[in-house]
């Protein structure tokens, strides 16, 4: 039981008498914002005064003189009621608000894939020069914002999570598995487990399931089925390829070789052709040789290091 604190009591009984007053009111939501002990001592006090104001008197058989409120007191209750409750409204907020996060940054400087550990067992694989903001501490609740590169997020657990992505895109998920890539351009979803629910300005909220990939532009989401694990080529190294389409095996090796491969319109048809191919422990020379070589089209690297695929 709180302890009364007679200095507040005596606040409490000003205010419940002025309580439009303005200064009774900062001074109230002054105690409340600087202590969350007063804080609930001041909830419980008004509670008890609004208990006792409105329960019916008892039956009695004795006699009783009984001291009459004042008559402002009646002629003020709806400003009463009104600020009591404002301050009231203060009061729980003050007491019941979660502690603000605090983000960790991580790059990954490192020349080899590495990884970061959630609070409840979960991990972040980030590929290299990725980067990342985490909450390391909050164990009911993992959160975490991409800022660059290939990051996957393992969650072997029921706790909830929350992935922000550039573009005002907002991921949540619980016992799934799903990579994220951020480039200048944007950003690239792929589900490889369970289900991820996507939210953002330019998106309505939708689930997507397990082989899912979405691409989030500034403007506008789209998602289609992907028949393989391409997206995750950079972190597994399975890049052998059975009856898969062209885009999906170009987007994974422009990951795994940190290259860019660019498709102008003339080229795009050669996208949806389904090759069979094996370039595991290939070098970026004889990767691309294969290609140009399934694809029957040429493979044109530019003084900048990107590549144009070109028909023949």
């Amino acid at each position: 039981m709180l302890q009364p604190i007679p200095a507040i009591d005596e606040l409490i009984m000003h205010f419940i008498q002025s309580p439009q007053d303005p200064a009774l009111q900062a001074s109230v939501a002054e105690l409340v914002a600087n202590s969350p002990e007063h804080a609930r001592y001041i909830e419980s006090r008004l509670q008890a005064w609004l208990m006792k104001d409105i329960e019916p008197a008892a039956l009695t058989t004795l006699t009783v003189k009984q001291a009459s409120r004042p008559s402002v007191l009646h002629a003020i209750r709806p400003w009463m009621l009104g600020a009591v409750g404002v301050v009231m409204a203060v009061v729980l907020f003050c007491c019941f608000r979660k502690t603000p996060r605090k983000l960790r940054a991580y790059t990954n400087s490192a020349t080899h894939i590495d990884s970061v550990r959630l609070p409840d067992g979960s991990r972040i694989v980030l590929n290299k020069n990725a980067a990342i903001l985490y909450d390391k501490n909050h164990q009911d609740h993992n959160y975490a914002e991409v800022m660059k590169g290939d990051v996957f997020f393992d969650l072997r657990k029921q706790t909830p999570c929350t992935v922000v992505t550039p573009g005002d895109y907002t991921l949540n998920a619980a016992a799934a598995a799903f990579n994220v890539h951020v480039s200048a351009t944007g950003a690239v979803v792929f589900v490889s487990r369970g289900k991820v629910t996507l939210s953002g300005k330019a998106a309505d909220d939708m689930v997507l399931p397990a082989n899912t990939l979405v691409t989030l532009e500034e403007k506008k989401a789209t998602r289609k089925k992907l028949a393989s694990q391409a997206p995750l080529a950079w972190k597994t190294g399975m890049l052998r390829f059975h009856n898969i389409e062209a885009s999906e095996i170009l987007d994974a090796v422009s990951v795994c070789y940190a290259i860019q491969i660019s498709v102008p319109p003339s080229a795009e048809k050669l996208l949806h052709k389904k090759l069979t191919i094996d370039l595991r422990k290939k070098s970026e020379r004889e990767m691309i040789s294969l290609l140009q070589k399934s694809l029957s089209a040429h493979l044109a690297k530019d003084s900048t290091d990107r590549y144009y695929l070109t028909l023949k």
